[in-house]
Parts: structure tokens; sequence; C-alpha cells
């Protein structure tokens, strides 16, 4: 293999060796449709098959947390009713997952064995460029939202895979007060969406809109294709390329725009709490600032070691001040995006705290009795 060989429809394009990787990266990418595929040349028994692709949310509506599930129930050569979980029981798999990001989705497989690695990639590449999600509308009701209503019921209510899991993800006040922080930091790009879902907005989520979003996103153009591993690189290829032949190039872009400083903001919001939970050490104060883009050294540098420098002032604070700090606990987090890296200290307090000066983005969360 040389730069600008052209395998099964794949052009090579760039080559070079990686010590971290202990092998050849290659990247290629697909001529028709512009598809950008990477492959870790590096021996490594175990074969790994990823695709992702680039989703940016508009909205709280979970969609493409909705389609993550759904174009995993079932699609044009598998026309089975959970393909996924059949996997799970029956495959050599080393690994089988998909996962949701506030910009990306992914969908990797990996096995020691060539030709359950095949059936794998097989399985994915069928699922997500041809899910039965086109025929079938009840996958979307059944992952997404739908109405229920019992004997004696004087209502329905709301039922979903994804619907039941984002309303026990909102239960934690951890994660009300991640997504209070997003909100108040990206007023004006996807990450200030709940990516997997709220709630109260996953109803207003139509089939037709689900049905849009996929045609629109789940593009070989808009893909990135991630080999590791020993692979069977003619076969798995061919396999990739027979899926991506049946689309035409996309010219278009989903670019994020970069987040602003935004002005300093205070919210202050109530959650609820169990009915016999005692109130007190209940409050939750966070602040949250932008640090700097991906382009600049110093902002990436102050999200990854501001943090650690934060988890060490605590543990340090817990052993020395066991009484006098001012709050139960304290800890540090920090995250990078494509748009602008962040970071946020949170620091759990015993009582409400007054505003101070600071003048940056932060949230108190109070508790409230349930049916308070």
């Amino acid at each position: 293999m040389k730069i600008n060989d052209i395998i099964n429809g794949f052009k090579i394009v760039r080559a070079r060796e990686s010590r971290e990787l202990s092998g050849v990266l290659w990247e290629m990418v697909h001529e028709k449709t512009g598809a950008e595929l990477c492959w870790v040349d590096n021996g490594c028994a175990n074969k790994l098959f990823s695709i992702a692709f680039k989703t940016v949310p508009s909205d709280d509506t979970g969609v493409f947390h909705i389609l993550e599930h759904s174009v995993l129930c079932g699609s044009k050569r598998y026309p089975v009713k959970e393909p996924f979980l059949d996997l799970l029981k029956s495959s050599m798999n080393t690994f089988l997952n998909a996962m949701t990001f506030p910009d990306k989705t992914m969908y990797p497989v990996s096995s020691r064995n060539d030709r359950d690695f095949l059936n794998l990639t097989g399985v994915y590449l069928d699922a997500v460029f041809a899910p039965a999600i086109y025929e079938n509308e009840n996958i979307f009701r059944q992952e997404g939202w739908h109405y229920e209503l019992h004997d004696g019921d004087t209502a329905p209510t709301y039922k979903g895979v994804v619907f039941n899991e984002m309303k026990g993800a909102f239960s934690s006040v951890d994660t009300q007060l991640y997504n209070a922080i997003c909100r108040a930091l990206f007023p004006d790009n996807c990450y200030g969406f709940v990516s997997g879902g709220d709630p109260e907005a996953i109803p207003d989520l139509t089939y037709e809109q689900f049905l849009s979003q996929h045609a629109e996103y789940y593009h070989p153009s808009n893909s990135k294709i991630f080999l590791d591993g020993a692979v069977p690189l003619d076969a798995v290829l061919s396999m990739i390329d027979g899926y991506l032949c049946a689309f035409e190039r996309s010219d278009k872009r989903h670019d994020i725009p970069v987040q602003r400083p935004v002005a300093s903001t205070l919210t202050v919001k109530d959650y609820e709490i169990g009915a016999d939970e005692d109130p007190a050490d209940k409050t939750q104060f966070a602040f949250a600032k932008l640090v700097g883009r991906p382009q600049e050294d110093h902002g990436g540098l102050d999200a990854l070691v501001l943090p650690h420098r934060v988890e060490r002032v605590a543990a340090q604070a817990r052993h020395t001040r066991p009484v006098a700090r001012p709050g139960r606990d304290l800890h540090g987090g920090g995250r990078d995006t494509a748009a602008l890296l962040r970071y946020a200290v949170l620091q759990y307090r015993t009582r409400p705290r007054r505003r101070d000066q600071t003048g940056r983005a932060r949230g108190l969360r109070r508790a409230r009795r349930q049916g308070a």
C-alpha cells in the first residue's frame, strides 16, 4: 500500500507512523461520497470498526438519541425486531454499543474473530444506512414516545424507551445542574441543548421530523469511519464501499458556530427531593466559565489543568478543614467541544449563599420537598 493507491473505492491520502498507537495510521477518502476513513494498522488481534456521524441538535427533543436506539431495531437485510440484542447474545463481540454525544453519534463494534468482525460490521452498516424506521413507524413510537392509557387511568401518560431513560437521568440533580450550566454557557449553539432529550420536549418530536433528521445527517459525506487492528482490509473496505456507493456526494456542512462569552448570569431553581428527606445540606452551587477555543494552546491547557487543581484543593480541604470548610464536598470538571472549551467547578454547600461579585455564569439549586 502507498499514497494515492485506490482500494475498493477508497483512496489513500496519508500514512504516518504513530508510536502512541503502536502502528501505522492510514488515512483514506471514499472517492464517490467523500467519506473519510482512518485505519490504525497495529496488528492487534482485536479488530474494531466504528462509524460516526456529526449530529447537531437544534432543540431538546433528543432526536439523535432516539435515532441511535431506533436504527438498531431492524434494517433492510436484518428485518428482526432487535438485532442489537441478538448480537449481544450470539456473537463473539468484545465490544458492541452505540453512543450519542452533544455533537456526534457513534456506532463501534469489535471482535477477535475475522468472520464475526465482518458480520458485526455488516449489521451496523445496514442499520445506519438502511434502517427499518422508514417502513415501521412503531419503532419511533417504541423508542421515542407514545401514549398509554390503562384501566382506571383518567388521563393518558407518555411512555417510550428514550423518554423513560431520560426521566431517570433527570431525577439526578447533578444532571439538572450540568444541563443548566450548558444552557447558560452555550445559548447560541448545540451544546446548550440536551442531546439525550428533555422529557418535557421529547413529545414535541414528530415522526416526520425524526425521518428528516436521519436522511439529512446519516449520510456518508457526513461520516467518519475508523478501523483498528489486524482487520481483513480488502473485505471490510469492499463491504463499506457497497453501502456508500448507493449515495451521491453531499456538500452540505453542519458547522457549529463558536460560542462567544456570554454576560454573567445567576440562575436559581428548585429541585424535588423525597417527601421524607431532610432538605438540609441539599443546596448546590456551581460556577462555570468559558476558557478558550481549541486552537488556543493556553485554553486547552486551562481546561485540562484547572479541574485537577480544584480537586487537589478539595482533597486538602477535606483533610485540613473538616469543620470550617464552606461545603460538604467540592468537585472540578472540564470538557472540550468542537466549538469552545469550558470547565466547571461544582461546590455542594450546606445552605444557600448570596451572589458574589465575581460575575460569571452560575447556577444555584435549592431542595424542595416533593409535592410542596
